[in-house]
């Protein structure tokens, strides 16, 4: 099994706006993709995340497909029967998430948000794996044969990188007995193992002189800035023996991507037809508007004047009111022209501002930091390819270090996720997001633990309950491979088992795991079937927190009886 699962890699990127993914077998230095699309006149690197669902929640289409298949439904009125989800990743984004989580689709009726991910996955999956089957002349490979890599973003709750965990292993991506053959990977970080790798002439418009490549500079700290469709993601490395990174910051963003632009862009076409005329074309003509979207995407990749191809169904409905060239006279942002929207440069640069301020600030609060000293820093993502945000950014930030895009942007986190699962230690420490601890008893203070539950033992001692016993606080720096070991012994002579309760917090000095903020992550209970030592017994706490998924193992010195648990961030 080990053999199989050691000889392919296969990344997914599960995007906002996009989604796609790569395979690389561990023997070749090749990373392979396949293109989207072609079928409806397409030939992109990702397909449009959305998915569809017939009445009876059974899944239909995902990407283009789904898109292509709601239009035809749409034309034969039979498009409210069927669920159609997009953009549905930022369901996860800023909520308290547990298992039965609905979200809402197009037609206004409501499924449970794991199905939906799930059977994103499980397409994903079964896609790759045809695919992967054609470029091996017809071999079957099933995904126990590989190593999967999902990227989530770095600034999303530990319970939502929990939900994608969860999600792909109910598509089938791995099983519960081996969740070591999926790889977490933060989005930001597999495109710095991207970025740090990329030979100098992979940069657009820019030559590094320094050195080859940044991995081959210890010492070296760099930023990236991953600009996507739903989120700003950004983290900052420094580059240590072998290659390997040291996160320096926290992993920090916002939900300000490439979607901001669009809703701006949409809100405009809301000023110049009208919400009346907006509503009925988004509401009758959703494939039109999706490609009207798309080449708004395209546009943003260009600086100066734009024509924006006007559907025709919008156009009708426009004119039924008056003629076209009427909705733009007096209008210093746009023109009619050749059947299309002329959008001129300053009004595209405009609806760009909203996200290059939130961009803007998250940097800056990271340059604030006196102890970093950053020589470079990445535009990563789609996003990263408009050239207002290249412009801005270096405008901004292109004194104080230098300012990279790499050619093929909108596919490093995507390339970087194969690099990263061939290396998953490849970021030696992460600073933790959040004080981690243990709720234990601690001999009683009468002024410390003032209007706390006091308990007194068999031997007459008093303890004070609910104490915080801080293992990791915020802010720390933590080895990938760093296992933190810690003692504990009985409250009770007659004790026959310890019970753990895990926290965490955002606060870097709590006192009691009541404190608002306070959220349960996990619990268990060792047993200590050997009493004969009374109070002098002890157990050994091992917790690892490095990487992606935190695991405590709890081992009674006497016994060797051992007890595990996953640090569960849902709610129940």
């Amino acid at each position: 099994m080990a053999e199989a699962e050691s000889m392919l890699l296969i990344a997914i990127d599960f995007g906002t706006s996009f989604t796609g993914y790569c395979f690389q077998f561990v023997k070749s230095k090749q990373i392979r993709q396949p293109k989207w699309g072609l079928e409806h006149g397409y030939n992109t690197p990702k397909t449009p995340t959305c998915i569809l669902f017939d009445a009876e929640g059974k899944f239909l289409k995902f990407g283009y497909d789904a898109i292509m298949n709601y239009t035809r439904q749409i034309r034969k009125n039979e498009a409210k029967k069927l669920y159609l989800f997009d953009n549905f990743k930022m369901e996860l984004y800023g909520k308290e998430l547990h298992r039965d989580l609905e979200i809402t689709a197009k037609n206004g009726g409501k499924m449970k948000a794991m199905k939906v991910f799930s059977e994103s996955l499980k397409y994903m999956k079964e896609h790759a794996l045809e695919m992967i089957g054609k470029h091996t002349s017809d071999m079957t490979f099933f995904a126990s044969d590989a190593t999967w890599v999902l990227t989530v973003p770095a600034i999303w709750s530990a319970a939502a990188k929990q939900f994608m965990r969860e999600a792909a292993i109910e598509a089938g991506l791995v099983t519960q007995s081996e969740p070591e053959r999926l790889i977490v990977a933060l989005e930001p970080e597999a495109a710095s193992v991207w970025c740090k790798q990329l030979p100098y002439d992979h940069f657009i418009n820019e030559i590094l002189k320094d050195a080859e490549k940044i991995e081959q500079a210890p010492g070296t700290q760099y930023m990236v800035v991953d600009c996507g469709g739903g989120t700003i993601d950004i983290t900052v490395h420094e580059v240590v023996e072998h290659g390997r990174l040291k996160e320096l910051h926290k992993a920090s963003g916002n939900n300000m991507g490439g979607q901001t632009v669009d809703k701006n862009f949409k809100s405009f076409l809301r000023e110049i037809f009208s919400n009346e005329i907006f509503d009925k074309f988004e509401e009758n003509h959703p494939h039109e508007l999706q490609k009207l979207m798309f080449e708004f995407l395209n546009c943003k990749c260009y600086d100066g004047n734009t024509l924006i191809p006007c559907p025709c169904s919008l156009q009708k409905l426009a004119e039924k009111e008056k003629d076209i060239e009427a909705y733009f006279k007096g209008s210093s942002d746009a023109d009619w022209e050749s059947e299309s929207i002329l959008l001129y440069g300053e009004k595209m640069r405009s609806l760009h501002d909203e996200s290059l301020k939130a961009i803007e600030n998250q940097i800056n609060e990271i340059l604030k930091k006196q102890h970093l000293n950053i020589t470079y820093l990445f535009l990563v993502g789609g996003f990263a390819l408009s050239p207002h945000v290249q412009k801005f950014v270096k405008e901004k930030f292109g004194l104080k270090c230098k300012v990279l895009c790499p050619v093929d942007a909108q596919l490093a986190v995507l390339n970087g996720a194969v690099t990263f699962g061939m290396m998953p230690n490849v970021v030696e420490s992460r600073i933790s997001v959040f004080t981690y601890g243990i709720s234990e008893g601690q001999l009683f203070d009468a002024f410390k633990h003032k209007g706390k539950s006091k308990y007194v033992n068999k031997d007459g001692v008093e303890f004070c309950s609910g104490c915080f016993h801080c293992l990791v606080k915020k802010d720390e720096s933590v080895s990938f491979s760093e296992t933190k070991t810690y003692s504990f012994s009985p409250v009770e002579r007659d004790q026959k088992d310890m019970q753990f309760s895990f926290y965490c917090t955002e606060s870097k000095t709590p006192e009691f795991v009541d404190e608002q903020g306070m959220k349960m992550v996990g619990s268990f209970s060792v047993p200590m079937p050997n009493i004969l030592k009374g109070g002098y017994r002890t157990v050994k706490l091992e917790v690892r927190f490095g990487s992606t998924e935190m695991k405590a193992t709890a081992t009674d010195a006497d016994s060797g009886e051992t007890t595990s648990v996953k640090l569960d961030f849902m709610c129940s």
